[in-house]
């Protein structure tokens, strides 16, 4: 079974060469989930952050009534998770103009995308999650947490933890180097 790879642009296959250094250039100008997002066309006129850290991708249909109840609620904090260096965007899980309309119908004022823009998103996984689900991952693609329904309010929870790992790993490899 071969493995789907999503390259940056500046890495895909083309007929025209691409030259190394513009290569190298965009490759450290943007982490692999910025430069899949950078390229997607948006169903509105909302673009993400691509300086964010972190990344929530939500799972929402037109037709999933726990999604009208508690998408509008996470999107209540969205303000705070720009704070956070979090951006907030939704996959299209239907057809392009439902899910445009789903979103104008919902005044949902975050970037809208469909999945087949992205194409294979590094560390995104809804396994075993239904409608509405988030799945968070940091800007290099690494996967982070999912969760569905009212357990996608935790995401400031989730930050916090994942922070706090991540500067358990520092202290514990500056002790290691201090060995």
């Amino acid at each position: 079974m071969a493995l789907a790879t999503v390259l940056p642009a500046a890495y895909a296959e083309s007929d025209e060469p691409v030259s190394a250094a513009k290569a190298k250039t965009k490759t450290k100008e943007l982490a692999p989930i910025p430069a899949l997002l950078a390229e997607a066309t948006y169903l509105t006129r909302k673009k993400p952050n691509l300086k964010a850290k972190y990344y929530g991708f939500i799972r929402s249909a037109s037709w999933c009534v726990p999604c009208q109840v508690f998408v509008p609620q996470l999107l209540k904090d969205y303000s705070k998770m720009k704070s956070a260096k979090m951006e907030l965007i939704l996959l299209g899980q239907e057809e392009e103009a439902v899910v445009k309309k789903y979103m104008k119908d919902h005044d949902y004022d975050i970037p809208g995308v469909m999945p087949s823009e992205l194409g294979t998103v590094p560390g995104l996984s809804y396994e075993g999650l239904g409608y509405p689900s988030m799945c968070i991952v940091d800007a290099e693609g690494n996967f982070i947490a999912s969760n569905g329904g009212t357990n996608m309010m935790q995401w400031r929870d989730i930050l916090k933890e994942h922070k706090k790992k991540l500067m358990k790993e520092k202290r514990e490899a500056r002790a290691r180097k201090g060995e």
